[in-house]
């Protein structure tokens, strides 16, 4: 349906041209009476009736479809509300059950090796005033029971009784004349051995410590050297000992003793 029914709009149109075409026949009916040439007269006064007669006309039929009452503005349409759809609704489905979960078993997380540190009653034996270098290094340790040059015939890290001695080879680098110089030797976590004192040798180079301990002291587990440069822990070395130490036997001296002589007693 049209947007202008129920409204006067179009008769206030068709007024408005009635109003303008009366007018333009009154005016072309005058102007043609003016004109001195026949035919030019002749056609604006026809044209002029014909305007006129159609400006009444219109205005007629303007008057014919006025409504009173009406507006002459066509209402706003108003917005049809939205059809409402129905979608199918799925069946619905059936869920199997959440399978049963196992109780998983905690993780153990170990927890990080602190620092080792120069024991105190260590650490006031430190009577060395030279001022280690913080970038002085000691790494690459070796371990064996015999050394040339400095460097370990053999490196190995697991280890079988019978043994006599140890040698823990390692490299040094920025190390001061005269600076403290510590070395801890451990057993499964026990301080078994040390030494210390004065750094006496040069600044770059390659030496070792020893532990030489009775044959029979050297008791299986897991061994370990800590280096301290000052009081300040530089390096760790580890290694294993298997089998167990040879027991020391008594062995009996032979003294020999004097051979009896037969004393001969005079007859009275």
């Amino acid at each position: 349906m049209s947007s202008f029914s129920g409204t006067n709009l179009p008769s206030l149109l068709l007024a408005a041209a009635a109003v303008f075409l009366f007018s333009a026949g009154v005016r072309a009916i005058a102007m043609g009476s003016r004109t001195i040439y026949f035919r030019h007269r002749r056609q604006r006064v026809l044209a002029g009736w014909w305007m006129t007669g159609a400006g009444l006309a219109l205005g007629l039929v303007a008057f014919l479809v006025f409504r009173p009452g009406g507006s002459f503005l066509p209402a706003s349409p108003t917005p049809a509300a939205p059809a409402q759809t129905v979608s199918p609704t799925a069946p619905p489905t059936r869920t199997a059950p959440p399978a049963p979960t196992l109780p998983t078993k905690p993780a153990f997380t170990s927890a990080a090796s602190p620092t080792p540190h120069l024991p105190l009653s260590l650490e006031i034996m430190v009577i060395s005033t030279v001022t280690p270098q913080p970038s002085a290094t000691i790494g690459d340790i070796r371990f064996a029971e015999a050394l040339q040059d400095n460097y370990p015939v053999g490196n190995r890290v697991e280890w079988r009784n019978p043994l006599k001695r140890m040698y823990a080879s390692f490299a040094y680098t920025h190390m001061t004349y005269g600076v403290q110089f510590t070395a801890l030797w451990f057993r499964n976590g026990e301080l078994v051995a040390f030494e210390s004192g004065p750094w006496k040798t040069g600044g770059h180079g390659r030496v070792a410590v020893k532990w030489e301990p009775a044959p029979q002291e050297w008791h299986p587990g897991e061994y370990e050297v800590q280096f301290f440069v000052g009081t300040e822990w530089k390096a760790t070395g580890r290694f294993s000992l298997k089998g167990n130490p040879p027991t020391s036997t008594f062995t009996p001296t032979l003294t020999p003793s004097p051979t009896p002589t037969a004393t001969v007693t005079p007859a009275k």
